[in-house]
This record gives C-alpha cells, sequence and structure tokens, in this order.
C-alpha cells in the first residue's frame, strides 16, 4: 500500500512539472514570434499605397524638358562641334542649384508616364544627357549629391569605348534612381532605315540596356533628332511610351508622347538665360 502511494505521488509531480512546462511553452513561443516576425496590418499597407498613388487634378502640366551632352570644360577651337555640345562643370553645378533653390523638381519620364495617376510636382523638369559620354558620370555625380534625377541616353553599340560610359557606371547610375533610356544601337538616321534595320535599332538597344539595367526602358531619344511618322510608330511598337525629339520648346503633359520637345542648354548660357529658357510662362 505504501508502494503504491510512492508511486502516485512521484507520477502527480511529473504531471504537474509537465504542465508547467506546457504553461511556459505557451506564453513564451507566442511572444518570441511577435518579437521576430511583427505582422503588418492590412490597412497599413493600403494606406502606404494610397499615399504614393495620389491623383494630379491638373488637365495640363509644362514640363521643360533639358537638353545636355558633355559635362566637361572644353574649349578646343578646331573641334567647334564639341565645344558647342560642352557645359563645364562648374556651370553644370550653378544650374542644379538655381533649380533647387528656384521650386523646380527634377523628375523622369517614369514619373512623367504615371500622369495624371499619380501626381506630378509644382514645377517639374527633366534633365536629359544624349549619347553616353564617359563625363556624364560627373553628371550623374553631381545630381546624386544634390539629391536630383537625370535621365540618360545610351548608344548600346557603344558601351565601353574610351569616351563613353561602361556598363557597369549605367548599372551603377541605374540603381541610383537615375533613368537609363535608349539612344539606339548604332545612332543612325532612322529615317533612313527599311523596316528590319529600323526594328533591330530600337530593339536591341532596348534588350540590351534591360539586361544592363534589370528596368524596362520606356524612352527613348532620336540619333541627332531625326525622325518622321514612321519612325515614332515603330518607336512605340518596340514598345516604348515616349521619345524625346531636338525640337526647341517646352513640353508638356499634352504634348505628342513621341515628339516632345526639349530646351537646349549651351556652354555659354548665364544663369539668367538659363531661367529665361526654362520659364514655364514662355
Amino acid at each position: 500500500m505504501t508502494q503504491i502511494k510512492k508511486l502516485f505521488k512521484r507520477n502527480q509531480t511529473a504531471l504537474l512539472l509537465s504542465g508547467v512546462v506546457i504553461l511556459a511553452l505557451l506564453i513564451f513561443i507566442p511572444a518570441k514570434l511577435k518579437d521576430s516576425a511583427p505582422v503588418v496590418k492590412t490597412q497599413a499597407v493600403l494606406s502606404t499605397l494610397t499615399l504614393t498613388t495620389i491623383p494630379d487634378q491638373r488637365t495640363d502640366v509644362e514640363i521643360p524638358i533639358l537638353m545636355y551632352h558633355h559635362i566637361r570644360d572644353y574649349n578646343n577651337p578646331s573641334d567647334q562641334i564639341g565645344s558647342n555640345l560642352s557645359v563645364s562643370l562648374s556651370n553644370f553645378q550653378q544650374q542644379l542649384d538655381f533649380l533647387k533653390s528656384n521650386g523646380y523638381m527634377t523628375i523622369t519620364f517614369s514619373d512623367l508616364n504615371l500622369f495624371p495617376q499619380k501626381a506630378l510636382p509644382d514645377k517639374p523638369i527633366i534633365l536629359t544627357f544624349d549619347d553616353g559620354y564617359a563625363d556624364n558620370y560627373q553628371a550623374f555625380t553631381s545630381l546624386k549629391k544634390n539629391g536630383q534625377l537625370g535621365v540618360f541616353y545610351i548608344i548600346s553599340g557603344y558601351l565601353g569605348r574610351a569616351e563613353h560610359l561602361t556598363a557597369s557606371q549605367i548599372k551603377e547610375i541605374s540603381d541610383s534612381g537615375m533613368e537609363i533610356g535608349s539612344h539606339s544601337q548604332s545612332h543612325p538616321d532612322l529615317t533612313g532605315l527599311d523596316s528590319t534595320k529600323l526594328a533591330l535599332e530600337l530593339t536591341s538597344s532596348k534588350s540590351t540596356l534591360e539586361e544592363i539595367t534589370g528596368k524596362p526602358i520606356s524612352s527613348l531619344c532620336y540619333p541627332a533628332g531625326k525622325y518622321n511618322q514612321l519612325v515614332a510608330t515603330a518607336v512605340g511598337n518596340s514598345n516604348y511610351l515616349s521619345a524625346v525629339t531636338t525640337k526647341s520648346g517646352i513640353a508638356s503633359t499634352r504634348s505628342p508622347k513621341y515628339e516632345l520637345s526639349r530646351v537646349r542648354i549651351n556652354p555659354n548660357d548665364s544663369l539668367k538665360i538659363f531661367a529665361a529658357k526654362i520659364s514655364q510662362n514662355d
């Protein structure tokens, strides 16, 4: 009888200890899960999405699209074309500071494509750089330092040439939030190509740059600004969403998306001239 009581008491103690262990686990495990994997409520996600997709109530927004080529200190009398396409780094930096201090906010064509579903800034502006010259890396550095954006149009067949950006630099520029656009594969006069060669120039450049950046390439710059209706149609058929020309003028959200005008910035433009060129009241 005494042996049975001892056995019962031992089992009772074991059951009690097991209950304590189970209770501790029930308290500890949920608390641990709560600390290591917080649950985001659906309402919080919806609120974030709503804040980033506020529609624009304006029917039309003017957007100066600035055209640059070289960003370098260069003035060579024997190379007048190269000199005319060059803006010094100091002038460029002054222009960036002017934009910031006067309320202009740099955007990309990806931003423009979302209008009016997503609101644009009060004073949007787009900075474009043609041909993908190596000195455009200086422009990228200045833009990044100033918290501003640019669109770099790359000739895919020129990648890695001595005076052009490399694939790794283009990847870096893209990863920073800048936009990479196509400037064709070999920079020909697109209006002089047959349909097969035209399609190749457009699609080959697009696919090469998409492979480098890992992002869709949605904007094109016509080489030397040359295009016609057949070329513009081919651009749309190649899944580009916009294209810029060398026509002078202030673009807007109502402009034909494959015929966007730009404002050429010259090497000797003073800040007063620069301000007049980009004025949205012209």
